[in-house]
């Protein structure tokens, strides 16, 4: 639906102070992730258009038009959907692109399900195909935070506590392990030099200096003398190189553990018999990792109850 629309509908651009909210998720989301798409916006402008209907209601870009309004941004690309589309069909639309174009937290996928739930009911639609697009979110889901724990397993040792710090007031999005783990390694090691350079980190640097990595890996054009430009002391590097190579020579326990850190919150919280030995020294490997799939499992278990 959403590509077809892309193909077939031309882009124009309209004043954000024309736009109607149609919010079915918090628009800002987590303060990194917002910080990092109005990094790219202020760099870059609004490279994807917004989809809206004739009457100006939008489908998908609230956190676009949001960022355009802080940036004091007037006019946005938008593309109107087609005047033959169903409300229903509408309401479909905002559901698949919030599926399909953002990673969503346990509290986005709940108010996604109530929301699905209230428009399948009002047109007697039934909603199973929904069901299942939003488990395969949370499996999704899963899936990077197991990533996201092999990256933080390979960290140096002080990055790793700053991290730990700053979840403990506001949690790290998976975006910033997902850049930290595609990075080249000579990139990743001057990534986390600069990192641990900064002083009082706070999320808003943190963004910054994720954003910059992340364009710099994706731009095709990047500066051959980067390396002169970016290089560390031999000294520094070698130290930081020692550690991110030891560690990775353990990924396979790595995943061992990951596995064993699921396997425990599955039993856990569906109050499964646990042998006493089975996963002995659980707590130190779940703070090892930085990793914890409980929000993933109270998800599973409420959109459960609630199918029944």
């Amino acid at each position: 639906m959403a590509n077809t629309a892309k193909q077939t509908q031309k882009i124009i651009s309209v004043s954000v102070s024309t736009l109607k909210y149609c919010n079915i998720i918090d628009v800002t989301g987590d303060e990194i992730s917002y910080e990092n798409l109005t990094l790219s916006i202020e760099d870059r402008g609004i490279l994807e258009p917004i989809f809206i209907t004739k009457d100006r209601v939008v489908i998908s870009g609230n956190r676009r038009i949001q960022v355009a309004k802080d940036l004091l941004i007037d006019k946005v690309p938008a593309i109107i959907v087609e005047d033959t589309m169903t409300p229903l069909e509408i309401e479909k639309l905002k559901i698949d692109f919030l599926i399909t174009h953002r990673n969503m937290s346990h509290l986005d996928i709940i108010q996604i399900y109530h929301h699905q739930n209230s428009v399948f009911e009002k047109y007697d639609e039934p909603y199973t195909e929904y069901m299942a697009k939003l488990q395969d979110c949370v499996q999704r889901n899963i899936q990077i935070k197991v990533r996201a724990g092999k990256t933080f397993a390979t960290l140096p040792s002080e990055l790793k506590k700053i991290f730990q710090d700053m979840d403990r007031v506001k949690k790290l999005p998976l975006k910033t392990f997902k850049v930290l783990s595609e990075l080249q390694e000579k990139d990743l090691n001057r990534c986390v030099k600069e990192i641990l350079e900064v002083e009082n980190l706070e999320h808003s640097k943190l963004a910054s200096i994720i954003y910059n990595y992340d364009k710099m890996k994706n731009s095709k054009n990047r500066a051959v003398d980067i390396d002169e430009d970016l290089k560390h002391s031999k000294e520094d590097k070698e130290n930081l190189l020692g550690e991110l190579n030891s560690s990775k020579d353990s990924t396979s326990k790595i995943v061992g553990d990951i596995k064993k850190v699921f396997q425990y919150e599955i039993k856990t919280r569906f109050n499964f018999d646990i042998k006493e030995n089975d996963f002995e020294g659980i707590e130190d490997i779940k703070s090892k990792l930085h990793i914890d799939f409980t929000d993933e499992i109270e998800l599973i278990k409420y959109l459960l109850k609630e199918t029944k």
